[in-house]
């Protein structure tokens, strides 16, 4: 009898962690490093949607950037441009890559140089009232 409670109770438990699971996950985030008297870098990673309806990424914020954008390159007159956007959707139960040429969170105004091996906290806000923050790696990218 005690080794079936003990197995009821572990199940129980082992299903209420999804059942609490937060239904928007940040992937592989990472910011890249800046050159010295450089005062722009760019933040990038896999944003995951388990819900069963799209939510949009509405903004960013950072205490190390005087500004944060989210930003998109695009192919236009045969060259890439980066232009702003308003939002990023992600779809229902899906993902979405926030990766260099595309899609991607701008921090513009760095207070600091952004050394390869350190630590960037920022958030991201979602329109459905969520707010991520995140402590992602600053890496130096080639």
């Amino acid at each position: 009898m005690k080794k079936a409670l003990a197995i009821f109770f572990t199940g129980l438990l082992f299903l209420s962690s999804f059942a609490f699971a937060n239904p928007i996950s940040i992937d592989n985030a990472y910011v890249r490093a800046t050159p010295p008297h450089t005062i722009n870098s760019a933040a990038f990673m896999v944003i995951h949607n388990a819900m069963k309806k799209d939510i949009k990424l509405i903004a960013a914020s950072s205490d190390t950037a005087q500004r944060v954008e989210l930003h998109q390159h695009i192919h236009e007159d045969g060259m890439m441009k980066m232009r702003q956007v308003e939002e990023i959707t992600i779809q229902a139960e899906q993902h979405i890559a926030l990766q260099p040429g595309g899609y991607h969170v701008m921090l513009f105004g760095l207070k600091h140089a952004l050394k390869d091996g350190d630590l960037l906290q920022f958030s991201l806000y979602f329109d459905n009232g969520e707010k991520i923050t995140l402590d992602a790696p600053i890496k130096k990218i080639n």
